[in-house]
């Protein structure tokens, strides 16, 4: 009996953040070596608006590549889910596990229905070789189901942050931030906390609102005493307020006057 191979599908999932922008420029730019098939979003409501921004060049770019560009939505809503479980947290992070993920389930089963072997893009850099399920470069590529076009061109995660600082694209984000992950996330740092509030100052209220809302849901409805972080949203807003945004100011201030003497 003849084995039939399946016809390959490339695709590369796109989040907003630097690397897959620059994972999909590499792409579009080497289509001989890259092929692609479709482009891929889970299209969160609780991205940074930044992220939001970037996805909506992504698109334009690849539709004028002549590219499709998929935004998959969860089937439930951030908010739904919030007002059936609270703020997630590092025991209950339904966040991922019942809204982000589902977006990949239904990937998954859109891919099943194009009975086709799928191979994914994926934006791991050549200094991230622990995220990999494959080793990059071995002979048998072509039968993986994942490729890092970052890692085989050797391009480093700082070699792309120091593009992103310097892209307007993102504006001032990467100039703070190193990483991009969800604007709701409730590990979000102290320094991305003070980013938010900098930048987008009524999702930073709604941010600690939500985390007030749910302790005192919890403490209402169930007796139970729960704090964010172990001590509660509002010391943690305070610190934010009244010593990391200090912080950052001051660094920014000295930075400047450093460029000053330079």
């Amino acid at each position: 009996m003849t084995n039939l191979s399946l016809r390959p599908i490339h695709y590369a999932s796109v989040s907003g953040g630097k690397d897959s922008l620059y994972m999909l420029g590499l792409i579009l730019e080497n289509q001989d070596k890259y092929p692609l098939d479709v482009v891929v979003n889970f299209d969160l409501e609780i991205d940074w608006q930044v992220a939001k921004d970037v996805v909506s060049e992504m698109e334009k770019r690849c539709k004028q590549a002549g590219i499709p560009f998929i935004r998959i939505k969860p089937r439930k809503t951030w908010k739904e889910l919030y007002d059936k479980w609270g703020f997630p947290n590092g025991v209950a992070r339904w966040c991922n596990s019942d809204y982000k993920l589902d977006c990949k389930k239904q990937l998954n089963e859109w891919i099943k229905q194009q009975n086709c072997r799928p191979i994914a893009y994926i934006g791991f850099c050549a200094d991230e070789t622990k995220r990999f399920k494959y080793e990059v470069h071995k002979e048998n590529w072509e039968l993986q189901d994942c490729c890092y076009p970052l890692a085989e061109e050797g391009i480093e995660e700082s070699t792309i942050l120091e593009w992103a600082k310097n892209n307007p694209i993102f504006g001032d984000y990467y100039k703070n931030l190193p990483r991009m992950g969800c604007m709701l996330c409730p590990y979000l740092t102290m320094r991305e906390l003070a980013y938010l509030k900098e930048s987008e100052p009524e999702n930073f209220e709604k941010y600690f609102d939500l985390i007030e809302n749910t302790e005192q849901r919890l403490l209402k409805e169930k007796g139970k005493v729960w704090k964010f972080r172990k001590v509660g949203g509002n010391i943690i807003k305070d610190r934010v307020l009244n010593k990391w945004i200090p912080k950052i100011q001051l660094e920014k201030s000295q930075t400047s006057i450093f460029d000053f003497m330079d």
